[in-house]
């Protein structure tokens, strides 16, 4: 399920994208309470398009 995060803890290159993966380095570093479900109208993250390939 796709989450992101606008939280100003995060830091802008977090808030900025979107993640789909659970094992995403970045999307772990978003706090649980931080995450929004859904894309946010955010391009998906660079580390996510990695990991699926």
């Amino acid at each position: 399920m796709a989450y992101h995060t606008d939280s100003p803890e995060s830091p802008p290159k977090h808030r900025e994208v979107h993640h789909d993966r659970e094992d995403c380095p970045d999307g772990k570093r978003i706090k649980k309470e931080h995450r929004n479900n859904g894309t946010g109208g955010k391009p998906l993250c660079d580390e996510c398009i990695k990991l699926a390939r």
